[in-house]
């Protein structure tokens, strides 16, 4: 996946409107799944989770000059989909089931296969981790910070899923 550089960060304050659509474009396509992701995990809806999602890139392009790097800009997409997620939890409790093709919604369809099988291995943290480390390329650091853990119990949680899926497929 294509990193965001300081380039793309700098050209969200562009003058040039069109300069400012295709940096934000670029930077929705390439998180939006993440804060979907995380907020579907708090409100098991769809629809709210589209909503958080319009919220959250809402709140980051109102505050575009702050983000200098990359991984400020990961941190605060996510801590904002987190909080806003959990503000609407805690206003409507109005918990809908799981929807079982929510996975469905990445790109490519093999990997909401394996994402779904792994869910019957791996307990929530486990799977969780994995997701945002593989799939959204979260250091352990980054992870931890965004949920109150040490580094090492993220790095711990992760590793002991791995284990689990290898014992459960017979990889080495």
């Amino acid at each position: 996946m294509e990193r965001i550089g300081y380039s793309i960060l700098k050209k969200l304050c562009s003058t040039s409107v069109e300069e400012m659509n295709k940096a934000f474009n670029l930077i929705f396509e390439k998180y939006r799944y993440l804060v979907y992701y995380v907020s579907f995990d708090i409100l098991k809806s769809e629809d709210e989770a589209k909503d958080i999602v319009n919220e959250t890139f809402l709140k980051m392009y109102e505050r575009r000059r702050d983000f200098m790097s990359e991984s400020k800009l990961k941190y605060f997409l996510l801590v904002t989909a987190k909080n806003l997620s959990i503000n609407r939890y805690n206003q409507t409790k109005d918990h809908l089931s799981y929807s079982d093709d929510v996975e469905g919604k990445y790109d490519e369809e093999s990997i909401s296969i394996y994402l779904e099988k792994f869910k019957g291995v791996l307990d929530e943290e486990e799977y969780k981790f994995l997701v945002f480390h593989l799939i959204y390329e979260f250091s352990f650091r980054e992870i931890a910070k965004s949920y109150g853990y040490t580094t090492a119990k993220v790095s711990s949680k992760y590793q002991r899923g791995i284990k689990k899926l290898r014992d459960y497929y017979g990889g080495k």
